[in-house]
């Protein structure tokens, strides 16, 4: 009979997002860092989807009301659940994934070990997870002053639409940049630049991992992210965005997937694409520079565009000292699918799989 930690690694595994086994075992290494035995027991009696209150869990689980609940609150405070605040104060859990999810809220428990753990599950268990797949989670969202031209720009592809659908706002360090700055590597790029939105932001300040911070300032950061040439990409989902990620093609594992890995389905593509002006093009190489996962290149003296490569982030366009590149709207048939909320997505992710979103 499988142990509590191979049982966990198996619900865990339900997510569309996928927690695979690996050779080495360093999946369940992980899973005996993070949680103790009577909580790796626990988390194989909670649900994904509708968040559910202590009561609940505790009648599923025959355990006492409040001695789960203060083990439920602990968890959550160490980022391994979910944790909801109803409007009477009531609390909500549910279970979360591995990425995204309990990875990125070990934001401020990283250490030099545990860094290494992680790293090699995602190289053993994540990326050849990803191969198998044609839809990701993530999608990337453009530079808005490089497409407010075009006619047929939707909401959740205008970074302002999305902050001001909002009015709690958090910032937090970049898991991926942090992690690599650790491990003595990476790069200089702006570091707190992960943000997120509503409940999310909620749970991000109430347990310290990220601060508080206005609409105006949100905006700020955004800024400075794309002078740092740093890539949007938020969930490829229509409906309520809960974050944005701000992505570099050095330390982002989900760019990695394409810039290390060979993986290009892993991140999606935003509705449009680079092209450049060769007239009026000096091949300064400044896009070159810019462009996050190599789909600019100098070939005998002149820069060529990889459309194939291209995941339409706007970088290059938006610092172009002669103004030769400009972004093009995809075709509908060229165009990446988009779905109408998380759930939705996770449904779709799911049928590739053969995985049931939301399970019991």
């Amino acid at each position: 009979m499988p142990n509590v930690y191979e049982r966990l690694r198996e619900r865990l595994d339900m997510f569309p997002q996928g927690f695979p086994k690996t050779e080495s075992g360093v999946e369940l290494e992980i899973l005996q860092h993070l949680f103790a035995l009577d909580e790796a027991e626990i988390m194989l009696h909670l649900r994904p989807f509708p968040p559910e209150n202590v009561a609940d869990i505790a009648e599923r689980t025959g355990k006492d009301k409040t001695e789960l609940g203060r083990t439920l609150y602990d968890m959550s405070k160490r980022g391994l659940i979910m944790r909801y605040t109803a409007p009477e104060n009531e609390l909500y859990y549910a279970l979360i994934p591995w990425i995204v999810g309990i990875w990125e809220l070990q934001l401020k428990n990283l250490t030099q070990e545990n860094i290494k753990l992680y790293e090699k599950y995602f190289e053993e268990g994540m990326v050849p997870a990803q191969r198998n797949r044609k839809l990701g989670g993530l999608r990337v969202i453009p530079v808005e002053q490089e497409i407010e031209g075009s006619t047929e720009i939707q909401p959740y592809e205008k970074v302002s639409q999305i902050i001001e659908s909002h009015t709690r706002f958090a910032v937090a360090d970049c898991i991926c940049r942090k992690e690599s700055r650790m491990a003595g590597k990476g790069c200089d790029k702006l570091l707190e630049a992960c943000m997120s939105f509503g409940a999310s932001a909620d749970f991000y300040i109430e347990n310290g991992l990220g601060r508080e911070i206005s609409k105006e300032e949100a905006k700020e950061i955004l800024g400075k992210a794309e002078e740092d040439g740093l890539i949007h990409c938020s969930t490829n989902s229509a409906g309520n965005k809960a974050f944005i990620c701000n992505c570099c093609g050095c330390c982002c594992k989900s760019l990695a997937h394409v810039t290390k890995y060979g993986n290009p389905q892993a991140i999606v593509r935003s509705n449009y694409y680079a092209t450049k002006n060769q007239e009026t093009c000096t091949n300064c190489g400044t896009c070159v520079e810019r462009c996050q996962v190599n789909a600019i290149r100098s070939e005998n003296d002149y820069t060529v565009i990889d459309k194939d490569r291209c995941i339409g982030c706007g970088l290059c366009a938006s610092t172009c000292p002669t103004e030769s590149i400009t972004m093009v709207h995809k075709s509908p048939q060229e165009a990446s699918p988009i779905f109408s909320g998380g759930k939705a997505l996770l449904q779709e992710m799911g049928k590739e799989t053969g995985k049931a979103y939301p399970f019991e």
